[in-house]
């Protein structure tokens, strides 16, 4: 192993809809319809406007199986990498633009891993003056979905590279570890340079390239702006991320459907049992459904505000019927009506 390894941590969290809605502008620039792509998902086009919306990974890998199927596309995550600008990570993207230089950006990366979800444990390691970008899985999905997923996130990460510099990011080799695909044009279409392809189980998916380009000041660097959206890039990270347990898988359903206004019974459907077990358990634990759901609409609510968000912007992607409803809810949760709440600057 090289010198100056950087690891990735594992969490187990919520999705965000960036990728879900660049996922729905490929499929609906290439002359197909949302619904379809939505279809089982319990997500609507409507939703998936809201960019502060999260969604469970079930939600996520049953999109992806529609776009698998409705495009039959076997390089798909191929394309929607080439697509993954800096603006389909939202705030996060921004984040890692004004860093100072690709180290540190890939350092924040490893740090919150927002862009690529759960799926994958990313590593850097410099030996002999290469730099090796290394892609590990830790999901459990059928084979089609897991090509889809690596190519993604190999295109993704060299696009991301890429953008960040202003510049086409020349790589060495390309390694993909699947076994169950062969060398395709496509491969060298995408990357300019050699692209190995595994046949082993073992096998490990990595970018390799020039480690010069490690510490290339970043033309976009901004330290005061980068601090400021590292706080925010925290504070998603915080509603996203999940511990393990009943409890928490409870919250992750309730904040995946927050803009629904969900209630005990859709949130008992989606655990598998009925509403008087769900809410037997909750009692348990000395809360309840709707103890929770103020909680987390509370906690959604002031992280919105500190992002700026209009007022009407807010109450929709909380699931209040009208901004007046949420504006008297905020006060009962606060003392403070959202515009005059004392921390949303800070």
């Amino acid at each position: 192993m090289g010198a100056g390894m950087l690891i990735a941590k594992e969490v187990n969290r919520l999705a965000t809809l960036h990728f879900i809605s660049l996922v729905n502008t490929f499929i609906c620039e290439n002359g197909f319809s949302s619904p379809p792509l939505l279809e089982g998902s319990g997500l609507t086009t409507a939703d998936i406007k809201c960019g502060t919306g999260v969604i469970t990974p079930d939600q996520e890998f049953t999109i992806l199986r529609n776009a698998i199927t409705i495009t039959g596309n076997t390089h798909l995550g191929l394309y929607l990498g080439e697509h993954c600008r800096l603006g389909s990570f939202g705030i996060f993207g921004f984040t890692l633009l004004s860093s100072q230089s690709l180290r540190t950006a890939l350092s924040l990366l490893f740090q919150y891993p927002l862009p690529f979800g759960t799926g994958y444990q990313l590593e850097l390691t410099e030996q002999h003056g290469l730099a090796t970008l290394i892609i590990k899985e830790n999901f459990t999905i059928e084979e089609s979905l897991r090509l889809l997923a690596v190519e993604f996130c190999i295109k993704a990460l060299h696009r991301l590279m890429g953008d960040l510099l202003c510049m086409d990011f020349p790589l060495t080799v390309v390694n993909i570890g699947r076994e169950t695909i062969h060398p395709s044009a496509r491969y060298k279409e995408h990357f300019n340079c050699p692209v190995l392809v595994k046949t082993s189980r073992l096998a490990i998916s990595s970018l390799v390239f020039d480690a010069k380009w490690l510490d290339t000041p970043l033309p976009w660097a901004h330290s005061v702006g980068h601090e400021d959206m590292k706080i925010r890039s925290a504070k998603l990270t915080s509603v996203l991320e999940m511990p393990n347990g009943l409890l928490d898988e409870i919250r992750m359903h309730i904040i995946a459907h927050i803009h629904k206004a969900p209630s005990l019974e859709s949130i008992a459907y989606l655990m598998n049992c009925s509403s008087k077990t769900l809410q037997r358990f909750l009692q348990g634990e000395g809360t309840s459904f709707v103890i929770l759901l103020k909680e987390l609409r509370f906690i959604r609510a002031k992280e919105m505000l500190d992002e700026k968000m209009s007022i009407s912007s807010i109450s929709e992607c909380l699931g209040f019927s009208d901004t007046a409803y949420f504006r008297r809810a905020f006060k009962r949760w606060s003392g403070f009506t959202p515009s005059q709440y004392p921390n949303k600057n800070n």
